[in-house]
């Protein structure tokens, strides 16, 4: 009898290990997936930021531009895109009001998805393009 309940108690034991176990193993592959579409996202807006001359080819325009990132070295079901806005005029930080100088906002947004695990990252980062102030009207 005192065998019996040994090995009941036993068992009993086992099985909530391999119960914890498991969790901890959806954990980290959940940390895992986490990281990877932080990782991509954040690549994809900087990889918009890293062309010449894609923030100059936007400027006034209405619409945002979305470039699809799936050149970034990942697996074949991860979803990768960049968005690119215009903000606008802004006072260049640094510079007085009203002088020769003025800045243009922008706004990249990379996003990256897992649709199989059900995971996505999106990171907005906001630029300021400073040159020469344009006079040529509200754009």
């Amino acid at each position: 009898m005192v065998a019996m309940i040994m090995i009941f108690m036993l068992s009993i034991l086992g099985v909530s290990a391999m119960r914890s176990a498991s969790l901890e193993g959806q954990l980290a592959s959940n940390a895992i997936h986490k990281e990877i579409t932080f990782q991509s996202a954040e690549s994809a807006s900087d990889a918009v930021l890293a062309i010449n001359g894609k923030l100059e080819s936007i400027i006034c325009k209405d619409d945002e531009e979305t470039l699809p990132q799936n050149n970034l070295g990942q697996s074949d079901d991860q979803i990768t895109e960049s968005v690119l806005e215009y903000g606008g005029r802004a006072a260049a930080m640094g510079y007085s009001l009203g002088g020769p100088v003025s800045a243009r906002r922008f706004v990249v947004t990379g996003t990256s998805s897992l649709p199989d695990v059900h995971t996505s990252t999106t990171i907005a980062q906001g630029m300021l393009l400073i040159g020469a102030a344009d006079e040529s009207g509200d754009c």
